[in-house]
């Protein structure tokens, strides 16, 4: 999923400092490029993890870590806190490479005959101190989610954690609320981590493909190959996940020799990286999303018709084009085109800056209508997409106020206040998207927006086994958020890597958040 922000709660830690617009961060860049084609310097190459007596190392650069960064994959909300979760911990599904939902720390994941009741079989997988997964621990995991009130319990409203049922050692039984098909996704998320029944955040022992070996917050991440993963070791001995400021000095570091994979390698970087000797880029399409969020308990936002009118105030195409140098596809204001519940026969909304000042006009507004934006760096790309907006956004009506704070601050208090924020959404089913963001017991409603009828649709959708009624359903949900919705979602993003020539394995993860879906288990090292 994407990086889900914390609770809302008060205005503390509320926006400081502003951020140069478009042109300035576009020198910046073109600077950082022409200081990547210097940086030509061989790589540190470790070696083959079979072949050589020294440990393989694999140093990763992602932009960036964070002090707020969680051992607890149940309250994971940024960067590192998934990349924690995907090494140290297993979900009982995830989505493969074709972008369907697959078993993971599960063998098999089989419904009844009428998908209210699940069984879920484990596979032989021990915790990284050596003991058993069982069953146990995987009911423990779900009935501390629903008693602590973690995010995991909002997003499955069809779980019953008290029919949630240990069989043997092995096997859970779940009897759900209602019959859904919608179950094993639903479990895919980095936050759905299985963890041990007696699990302690500040030692954390998983049974993923690493352990940690040390944790400078904000800084680096370093583990250790799990020897006795039960789907196999991973394909280096170590990993060092490194953090940096921004993309530039990532890509700066990767061509210099100082890492082997830039995990969040900007797409206006792309050629220059190509351009030096033994580097190349691997790139895929995906379901994320950086989406702007309509806060709809605030001024202009509460009126749906300021939120069609920013809408139609967003140049998707040119955002495709300058801002990610071609790395995207055409977005429109619904989640998710993997999902083959998407609703594709919406109208495809396009920039329309007349349209936009006539809704405003008609509506009673004195133009230019001020709105105040609030962004962070989610991802490498975020800083020009809301610089982007600003601009764009003029001829349409709106004077829009960017406001720039880190990244602790974005996902702290003050979350859930903002006017209008840039999140960093997707990688989920449409039922999970929504579950997560805007239905009626959502944990991550930042935008505030509810609809009655679209919450009656989601209760029915989801418990509904036939596939063509389904899909009615879902278009209808689709159509009130396209219409009357809080999201701005104008592109999907590709996701854009980095890679030293020793690195070997990549593969495109399309609805999974991060590089390879932050399974760096997948890669290795040639000498």
């Amino acid at each position: 999923m994407g990086h889900a922000p914390l609770a809302p709660g008060n205005a503390e830690g509320a926006p400081t400092r502003r951020r140069p617009r478009l042109l300035g961060r576009l020198t910046a860049l073109a600077a950082a490029a022409a200081l990547l084609a210097a940086c030509s310097a061989e790589p540190t190459t470790t070696g083959s993890a079979s072949t050589s007596a020294e440990p393989t190392v694999l140093r990763v650069g992602v932009v960036s870590l964070s002090d707020s960064d969680a051992l607890d994959p149940a309250e994971a909300t940024t960067t590192g806190g998934y990349i924690l979760s995907r090494q140290l911990f297993d979900t009982l599904t995830e989505y493969g490479t074709d972008g369907a939902w697959k078993p993971q720390l599960a063998a098999s994941v089989t419904p009844g005959d009428t998908a209210k009741t699940w069984t879920v079989v484990l596979n032989d997988a021990t915790w990284s101190d050596g003991t058993t997964v069982t069953a146990d621990d995987v009911v423990a995991t779900v009935k501390r989610w629903f008693s602590k009130k973690l995010p995991p319990s909002g997003s499955l409203p069809f779980v019953d954690p008290d029919k949630v049922v240990a069989t043997d050692a092995k096997t859970i039984t779940f009897t759900l609320k209602y019959p859904t098909l919608t179950f094993p996704e639903a479990l895919a998320s980095p936050t759905m981590a299985i963890v041990p029944s007696d699990f302690d955040a500040t030692k954390p022992v998983g049974s993923g493909p690493f352990v940690l070996a040390s944790n400078d917050p904000g800084v680096q991440l370093t583990f250790t190959a799990n020897p006795d993963y039960f789907a196999g070791k991973a394909g280096v001995d170590q990993l060092e996940v490194k953090s940096f400021p921004d993309s530039a000095s990532a890509a700066s570091a990767l061509t210099a020799g100082q890492i082997e994979v830039d995990a969040s390698l900007d797409p206006s970087l792309v050629d220059t990286v190509k351009g030096v000797d033994g580097y190349q880029v691997f790139d895929y399409s995906t379901s994320g999303s950086l989406t702007w969020v309509m806060n709809t308990r605030k001024k202009p936002f509460n009126d749906p018709v300021v939120r069609q009118a920013l809408r139609l105030a967003v140049d998707r195409q040119q955002l495709i084009d300058q801002v990610y140098n071609g790395y995207g596809k055409l977005g429109n204001d619904i989640f998710n085109p993997f999902d083959p519940m998407y609703n594709a026969s919406l109208p495809q909304r396009s920039y329309d800056p007349e349209a936009a000042k006539k809704l405003l006009t008609d509506a009673g507004y004195t133009l230019p209508v001020t709105v105040e934006l609030v962004g962070t760096n989610n991802q490498p790309t975020s800083e020009r997409q809301n610089e982007a907006l600003v601009e764009q956004a003029k001829a349409a009506g709106f004077d829009v106020e960017y406001t720039f704070v880190d990244s602790a601050t974005f996902y702290g208090d003050a979350y859930g206040t903002y006017p209008l924020s840039l999140s960093y959404w997707g990688f989920l089913g449409i039922f999970d998207q929504a579950a997560f963001t805007v239905t009626k017991t959502a944990p991550y409603n930042s935008s505030h927006w509810t609809d009655t009828e679209f919450d009656k649709l989601y209760d029915e959708a989801v418990q509904t086994v036939d596939d063509t009624k389904r899909k009615e359903l879902v278009a209808r949900m689709q159509t009130i958020e396209y219409d009357s919705g809080a999201y701005i979602v104008p592109l999907f993003l590709s996701t854009v890597v980095g890679l030293s020539a020793t690195v070997t394995g990549a593969q495109a993860y399309p609805n999974s958040d991060g590089a390879f879906g932050y399974n760096f288990r997948i890669l290795s090292l040639q000498g």
